[in-house]
């Protein structure tokens, strides 16, 4: 591959061109240039990789297009190639009838040309928010000097007319030493006039009177450097503003990133042709601009389809100009309403309205007044008093039309709080399959706060999902300065996990698609029932259900080669493996000499050491008392597995029902053993079982006050084979098996001082982490001997 640009007049293209060219993802160009004969060659100018687009059409013109690929009106005879061909026509046409009452300025976009552009642009936006920032706007960067770059950049891009008229008496005025306020005021009254004609509010003239330009000069300055620049700086000047301005979470903007991820993710759920998209706490209008970009590439796919209707609302006066102009960028009228009120309570209803809801409201915040909460309707549960986090979330749920989607970013904290209203809210809305998907975003997104966020993906209570899918996507992200950035790589990584298993759950076979992620950036995930989502409070938070090394690791991404990733699913564990096995003979050389250096050990009854409490009757926990939708688990014998207590699905009562029993609750450090049924080796409540209740079948070992004794070491010993021998010869031989309270008390258990207990309990703990590790990787190694052989015996 050269270093060199090409020097020629045919069109020069990157890979993203050539994808959009030809209908596909960018992950199939990649696909195709690394195992596709033929391909064309790129060079390289700067960081980037161009192709010759002649070349590529040939090569494309070659390779026909696959039935599940096709498009409407598209036969077995089309290709690839014929497919660019039309749509670089429509393209061209569309670009030579624009409408001149919007006319976008479009740039010529040849890599030699937009590289220049580029730097021009960065260029151009670094001087705009440098010292001049300060020179006109006054001390520090007041978001009165973003109206002013941005009304600019409004008349630059859309009316080309009344910029050149604008630039025009901006330069006389500084050559008759006008003042600067005045050449403000009259800026400010053409951008009044052009808002008030797109429906917002005019209020620009009033803005910029408050700017402190030092001279009439730097005003020209201003004029002259937006002049350079084109639609794209306005993201460029958002991005540098919230470097400098110190911004609240009311205030700030969503990363683009993460709005092409939202946008994504949700219009791949709907699945359905977009017809209206609503915002119901509209930043800069970053969604509804994204929203309408999409189009412009959709539209050369499908010319006959018309751009979607965007509308949003706000109660902040800067941030409606500022989205009001975001989209008048692309030819869209004010689609937004300010107002007064949260948007649940305001006089514009959007009950109904959307196809999807995107949206970034602010965390935490209070409603103070709180006479709303009481008299409003909800769905799923009042929001508590103290934010309004799940307010926003079931006001996009209402506001979505049959079949739409939400795409709603949350703190991680409205996942898992232990708010009872929240956790209330959590369990209707995932019992009502509203919630699709959850996905855990980066540290450090945003520039204004660090709390951790996910999005919520949301779906119309008319086609429920039994599953929740949760995603881990924090470790995504390039970082840069004190932010981090999702590269349109991640979004793909995303994007990809979450249609592989959407296409799975529909008996696709997504692992033969070409398309898929980075290998680099694969990310971790798992499908969870309700029951399961219940076992951890009914959390929405994928940190408590994704864990390392225990996701699906053989659910496929699409295009991915499921052989290789269960090779490395193999080196993970083998990796685990290795930790443990050093662990072992780390603590193995520390405890064993105990055993000889003269240690005093005593044997105790089990009715000595601890309170040994039988559960509660079948009147008090029936089984009309339980059910799927209970607060508080009830553990029974079959959730005993391998001396832990595991998710017990449906067998849940209500807090109501629990609090009347507080003398059978469970906390940290019990132990459970079966009371009647199948007998088994018991099991150790840990930190995420304390509060659960017993059932009447098993009873409950807690140490008593003053003893000296460890439970992991209990536990040990009451795995030990002689000792569940003993105690199934000593169950009751009826119809089912039992033990009294009393049988089990007179138990001998042997005991070391309590440190050596520890020690012990230490190296037997790590020793079972060893065995259930080595257990996963025999089942992995055999896992991946069967893959690999379906793999190369089907092929052959």
């Amino acid at each position: 591959m050269s270093d060199e640009p090409y020097d020629t007049d045919d069109p020069q293209i990157t890979r993203s061109q050539i994808a959009e060219m030809a209908g596909v993802t960018r992950p199939t160009v990649t696909v195709w240039e690394r195992r596709s004969e033929g391909f064309p060659s790129p060079r390289r100018a700067g960081d980037t990789d161009y192709f010759l687009r002649s070349e590529v059409l040939d090569w494309l013109d070659a390779r026909s297009v696959p039935l599940r690929l096709r498009q409407s009106g598209e036969g077995n005879t089309t290709t690839f190639g014929g497919r660019a061909r039309r749509l670089l026509a429509m393209g061209q046409a569309q670009a030579e009838n624009l409408p001149p009452s919007c006319t976008l300025t479009t740039p010529d976009r040849s890599p030699a040309r937009q590289r220049q552009a580029d730097q021009q642009t960065r260029g151009a936006v670094q001087e705009l928010m440098g010292s001049l920032a300060d020179r006109v706007g006054g001390p520090g960067l007041e978001v009165n000097y973003l109206h002013l770059l941005l009304g600019l950049l409004f008349l630059r891009v859309v009316r080309g007319d009344l910029w050149e008229a604008v630039r025009a008496h901006t330069a006389r005025g500084a050559a008759d030493a006008r003042p600067a306020a005045e050449l403000l005021a009259h800026v400010g009254g053409v951008l009044d006039r052009e808002v008030q004609r797109l429906g917002s509010i005019p209020k620009f003239k009033d803005v910029l009177s408050r700017l402190m330009p030092r001279s009439e000069r730097d005003i020209v300055t201003v004029v002259e450097l937006v002049g350079m620049l084109d639609r794209d700086a306005y993201q460029l000047i958002i991005d540098e503003y919230e470097k400098h301005a110190r911004l609240r979470s009311r205030e700030f903007f969503t990363p683009q990133g993460a709005v092409a991820l939202m946008v994504d993710l949700a219009t791949a759920s709907h699945g359905r042709d977009v017809r209206t998209v609503y915002d119901p706490y509209v930043r800069g209008g970053e969604f509804l601009a994204h929203v309408l970009a999409s189009p412009e590439r959709t539209r050369r796919h499908h010319p006959d389809r018309r751009p979607p209707r965007v509308f949003g609302q706000t109660t902040g006066r800067d941030a409606a100009v500022l989205a009001s102009l975001n989209l008048a960028l692309y030819g869209a009228g004010s689609g937004v309403r300010l107002a007064s009120e949260k948007p649940w309570t305001g006089t514009g209803n959007t009950a109904g309205r959307a196809d999807i809801v995107l949206t970034n409201p602010p965390f935490n915040m209070k409603d103070s007044a709180g006479e709303t909460r009481r008299t409003g309707t909800w769905a799923y549960g009042a929001p508590p008093l103290d934010n309004d986090n799940l307010a926003y979330a079931q006001h996009a749920l209402a506001s979505l039309r049959e079949g739409g989607r939400a795409a709603i970013v949350m703190p991680n904290k409205a996942g898992n709080s232990g708010s009872r209203a929240e956790t209330e809210i959590r369990r209707a809305m995932v019992t009502a399959g509203v919630v699709e998907c959850v996905i855990a975003l980066p540290a450090n997104l945003f520039t204004g706060t660090a709390v951790p966020v996910s999005v919520w993906l949301l779906r119309h209570p008319s086609e429920p999902c039994d599953r929740v899918l949760f995603l881990d996507a924090r470790h995504l992200g390039t970082k840069r300065a004190r932010t981090r950035v999702l590269e349109e790589e991640d979004v793909l990584a995303v994007r990809d996990t979450y249609m592989s298993h959407r296409l799975g759950a529909k008996s696709h076979p997504p692992a033969r698609s070409p398309e898929g992620p980075d290998p680099q950036r694969v990310v971790p995930s798992v499908l969870v029932g309700r029951s399961e989502i219940l076992a951890q409070g009914w959390s929405l938070n994928p940190l408590d259900h994704i864990r390392p090394g225990e996701q699906d690791w053989r659910v496929p991404s699409p295009g991915e080669d499921l052989v290789a990733r269960a090779w490395d699913h193999v080196a993970s564990l083998t990796e685990r493996g290795r930790v443990a096995d050093e662990a072992v003979a780390a603590l193995r050389s520390e405890v064993l000499p105990a055993e000889t250096s003269g240690v005093t050990w005593r044997v105790e009854k089990l009715a000595d050491l601890c309170e040994i409490k039988a559960g509660p009757s079948y009147t008090r926990v029936g089984k009309k008392d339980r059910g799927p939708a209970g607060a508080v688990p009830v553990v029974f014998p079959q959730h005993l597995r391998d001396g832990r207590i595991t998710d017990t699905g449906e067998e849940r009562v209500s807090g109501k029902l629990a609090d009347r029993l507080p003398d059978y609750w469970l906390k940290e450090g019990d132990i459970v053993c079966v009371r009647a049924g199948k007998t088994g080796p018991p099991a150790i409540v840990r930190t995420e079982q304390a509060g659960w209740l017993m059932s009447p079948n098993v009873l409950r070992l807690r140490g008593r006050d003053g003893v000296e004794l460890d439970p992991d070491y209990l536990l040990a010993w009451l795995h030990r084979p002689q000792v569940l021998g003993w105690i199934k010869d000593r169950s009751a031989a009826t119809a089912v098996s039992s033990i009294s309270t009393a049988a089990l008390g007179r138990l001998d258990v042997r005991l070391p001082p309590l440190p050596e207990q520890r020690r012990l309990a230490t190296l037997l703990t790590a020793l079972e982490e060893q065995a259930r590790v080595h257990q996963q990787l025999a089942a992995a190694v055999s896992g991946t001997r069967d893959l690999l052989a379906e793999q190369v015996m089907s092929a052959a």
